[in-house]
C-alpha cells in the first residue's frame, strides 16, 4: 500500500510547522502583515489534517488514530503558542 493519506498528514504537519515559525518571525520583527498573511495561510494546512479521515477512506488506506491526535494537538499547541506569544506584547 502506497500510504498516501499518511505522507500527506506529515506534510501538512510540516507546513503548519513552517508557517507557526514565519509568525513567530513576523512578531518579533514587529511585522503585521507577516503576521496576518500566516494567520490565515494557517487554515489550509488545518483543512488538509482535518480531512486525514476521509483522505484514508478514500485511499482504502487504514486510519492511524495517534497519528491524527498528535496532528490536531500539534495544531492546537500552535495556536496557543501564537495567543501566548501575542499576549506578551
Amino acid at each position: 500500500m502506497e500510504r498516501k493519506a499518511l505522507n500527506s498528514l506529515g506534510y501538512m504537519e510540516l507546513v503548519a510547522f513552517f508557517i507557526f515559525v514565519l509568525f513567530l518571525v513576523g512578531v518579533y520583527f514587529d511585522l503585521t502583515w507577516l503576521q496576518t498573511a500566516m494567520a490565515v495561510c494557517f487554515v489550509g494546512p488545518v483543512a488538509g489534517i482535518l480531512r486525514y479521515p476521509a483522505r484514508c477512506k478514500s485511499t482504502g488506506e487504514p486510519f492511524v488514530k495517534a497519528r491524527f491526535a498528535w496532528s490536531v494537538i500539534t495544531l492546537f499547541l500552535y495556536l496557543g503558542m501564537a495567543f501566548g506569544v501575542l499576549s506578551l506584547f
